[in-house]
């Protein structure tokens, strides 16, 4: 059955339509959402008028197939001369140019002081005039999350932008960003992990964790790029990573990164020391023998204690992987992995058996490798911990990357 927010072909028409529509729909929200956008002038809410596409008081309809210039995206307005205009965009930017088009029209029609509120998902950054109050999308569903508890036609357009950003991500449209925010991994029994939602929100993770501030303290680059292309479909899960400063320009194979994971059953956090790492990473682990690999590993499990212990079922552990691909762009195939959890190897942990030889045998392979061999240590989180299902979830992968700064150290 059709959405009833889709009732135009463009999908930048169908986002505007579903924000009106929600308002029209719920009136007790349209003065509170008025405030909250700066505008205190507004009328009694009984002589606001709610149109799309078309100059406020005219009745003109419009095929949004067609460019009309000059017409606002909506608009609220009364029957004297008070007007709010809104202009949406979610593949260009908004330029002045058009808002005041927007302005002058509204002028012609005698609304004299209209309020002009472009929506876009990049900040506009030109000095805005008089009346004209610039957002972007992800402002407007936090403003609405916030307040979907209490209303069905706010859920409705809360979970619709979620679903639009799934869709247009899958089909490839062009947004510029995203239109909604990161505000957990809530999957479960009744919201299974999909595709489509895990290559949303591992999108919207990685965009609140790449410009972190305390991650530059393990130098994250924060406009280095990641993965183009979120692949994964038809497999347990998805994937991304955020480069260091110091791969800056080259490829992220040969550098350690911070991996993203999101499957089925987890989520992790992961510091990747790839195959072809540079730096002579597998000399400098024969030169110091196991005694040092040990030391660096007891160091990395103190470290990450406190993060564990913050989220209920978290685990520290660490792994090798031999893999290998059929084709350039087919998935890897796994040829043999090991993983452990690194408290086995510290004789100080109740109900973990103490058993070093899991690491012992992870350094040996790693200094004798005949492979392809991948290397990491991460922290893997259950998506039934509370602090994974809200927010909080984003500072969890940040806290376990900064523990896992002596790794990056001795790697780089």
């Amino acid at each position: 059955m059709r959405n009833v927010f889709d009732q135009y072909e463009q999908p930048e028409n169908r986002l505007t339509h579903a924000l009106l529509t929600t308002l029209d729909q719920d009136r007790t929200l349209l003065i509170p959402f008025l405030h909250w956008l700066g505008i205190s002038d507004t009328p009694k809410l009984r002589a606001l008028r709610i149109t799309e596409q078309q100059v406020p008081g005219l009745l003109q309809l419009i095929d949004d197939t067609i460019e009309a210039k000059g017409l606002p995206d909506a608009a609220v307005f009364d029957d004297e001369s008070w007007a709010v205009l809104f202009e949406s965009k979610v593949q260009a930017r908004i330029g002045l140019g058009q808002v005041d088009r927007h302005r002058r029209t509204a002028t012609r029609h005698g609304f004299d002081e209209p309020w002009m509120v472009p929506i876009s998902v990049d900040a506009m950054t030109s000095a805005l005039p008089e009346r004209t109050i610039a957002k972007q999308w992800q402002e407007l569903y936090s403003w609405f999350n916030c307040r979907s508890p209490k209303s069905l036609w706010v859920k409705q357009f809360v979970d619709y932008m979620q679903v639009y950003e799934r869709k247009q991500l899958l089909n490839n449209y062009d947004i510029r960003g995203t239109i909604t925010v990161f505000d957990g991994l809530r999957f479960d029994a009744d919201n299974p992990f999909t595709y489509r939602e895990g290559k949303r929100l591992i999108r919207l993770l990685g965009d609140s964790l790449q410009g972190r501030s305390d991650l530059k303290s393990i130098d994250v680059d924060p406009k280095g790029d990641r993965r183009p292309a979120i692949t994964g479909r038809g497999t347990e899960g998805v994937w991304d990573f955020l480069p260091l400063k110091v791969a800056r320009g080259k490829p992220f194979t040969a550098y350690p990164h911070l991996t993203i994971g999101i499957n089925r059953s987890r989520a992790t956090a992961a510091v990747t020391v790839p195959n072809g790492v540079k730096g002579g990473f597998r000399k400098k682990l024969s030169a110091g023998g196991f005694e040092e690999f040990l030391t660096l590993m007891a160091t990395l499990e103190k470290r990450l204690r406190s993060v564990v212990k913050r989220s209920v079922g978290a685990k520290p552990m660490i792994y090798i992987t031999q893999r290998h691909f059929r084709s350039q762009n087919s998935p890897a195939e796994v040829d043999a992995r090991l993983e452990a959890d690194l408290r086995t190897a510290f004789n100080s942990h109740v109900g973990i058996r103490h058993q070093p030889q899991w690491l012992e045998a992870i350094y040996n392979i790693l200094v004798k490798k005949r492979s392809n061999i991948q290397f990491g240590v991460e922290v893997q989180f259950r998506y039934t911990c509370p602090r994974i299902q809200s927010p909080e979830a984003a500072s969890l992968f940040a806290e376990s990357w900064i523990a896992l700064k002596p790794l990056i150290d001795f790697v780089v």
